[in-house]
């Protein structure tokens, strides 16, 4: 990344991010907690817990909808390279196509995501947990 000159955008939400991080990277969440409290909101919630959240332990989480504006923030300039990464690659390719529809021409995109990355992919890792398992409920 550094030779090449590649930020990294790390695209996981906070609740990943606090187990584990890659130092200096920059972070901006493609998904964050959804606080809509209305009743179907509620009843989504209900068996997102039941059935997912209870063994996962998962937030019910929606697309960031400030996404875009918060990655100009801290990427002012759209011809930055920027390398986007989360988990396991899924989310990081939804994160790059937006931001290509956002005008960034130079980005890249860590096939696999984290889970994949071996213990000396990154200079600095940040966190309690090893980078592989951060996305592990």
């Amino acid at each position: 990344m550094k030779s090449e000159g590649y930020v990294l955008l790390d695209i996981r939400p906070e609740w990943d991010r606090e187990k584990a991080s890659v130092s200096g990277s920059l972070h901006v969440p493609l998904f964050v907690e959804d606080r809509d409290n209305s009743l179907l909101a509620l009843l989504k919630k209900w068996v997102h817990f039941g059935y997912i959240g209870l063994w996962t332990g998962q937030f019910f989480a929606m697309i960031n909808p400030q996404f875009l504006q918060q990655v100009e923030m801290e990427v002012p300039d759209k011809g930055t390279k920027v390398l986007v990464a989360c988990g396991e690659g899924l989310r990081s390719m939804v994160a790059a196509s937006k931001l290509h529809e956002g005008g960034c021409s130079n980005l890249g995109w860590l096939a696999g995501g984290f889970n994949r990355a071996k213990d000396d992919d990154f200079l600095g890792v940040e966190g309690t947990e090893k980078l592989q398992y951060a996305t592990i409920g």
